[in-house]
């Protein structure tokens, strides 16, 4: 008699336990979908967030390309006549057109005339030299007679010279700037040798002579 019930005892007890908070949570799969698409928004929304910063970048990158680019090629179409310091800021008005919709004060462009010189005595080792420079802010960057080491070795010959074009952009994240705190330069730099002449005359001064033109 005693067996009997304590096997009804220990049958009772099993269907309680299985009917119990812990079983019961163990087999309730209906906060599945929610657990899942809590933990996939974090990453959509970082590819997200990502996808538009990197089409952004990309694109101020490919107007820095154009500035730089368009620059040197309007000053290298130059006339062997030259040009006056008026003409080329003229010129370097059209970054303000290539940058837009972005904003125009984060951008800076420069074009520097430079002329390759030999050595006496060692005809093979250039130096360079400025011979006039111009930025998109009506200004002079680098002064005539400057060194300039930024030209890449076997681009010129002595007495040739160049026109070199450096655009840099200030770029400031879109969304990212809440993680990303400081601005960093973007930059696109491009040599375009003088179509018309050997060099580029800045009136009045003769870029062959170093005189003044008539």
């Amino acid at each position: 008699m005693m067996k009997l019930v304590k096997k009804a005892l220990q049958r009772r007890w099993s269907r309680q336990s299985g009917n119990g908070i812990f079983a019961r949570l163990r087999r309730e799969t209906g906060g599945m979908a929610a657990i899942e698409f809590a933990m996939i928004v974090p990453i959509m929304f970082f590819l997200f967030v990502g996808t538009i910063e990197f089409s952004q970048a990309l694109t101020v990158d490919r107007r820095l390309t154009q500035a730089a680019s368009s620059t040197a090629d309007l000053i290298a179409r130059a006339p062997n006549s030259g040009l006056t310091a008026a003409q080329v800021d003229r010129d370097l008005k059209i970054v303000e057109q290539l940058i837009a919709p972005y904003e125009l004060e984060r951008l800076y462009v420069k074009v520097v005339s430079v002329i390759a010189q030999g050595t006496p005595g060692n005809p093979s080792v250039l130096t360079y030299s400025v011979d006039w420079s111009r930025d998109n802010l009506a200004g002079t960057p680098h002064n005539r007679g400057d060194t300039f080491n930024e030209i890449p070795q076997g681009l010129l010959v002595a007495g040739e010279s160049v026109i070199f074009s450096e655009a840099t952009y200030n770029y400031t994240p879109l969304v990212f700037n809440y993680f990303i705190q400081s601005a960093f330069n973007m930059t696109e730099r491009f040599y375009l040798k003088p179509r018309n002449s050997s060099c580029v005359h800045l009136r009045p001064i003769n870029c062959v002579t170093g005189g003044t033109m008539s």
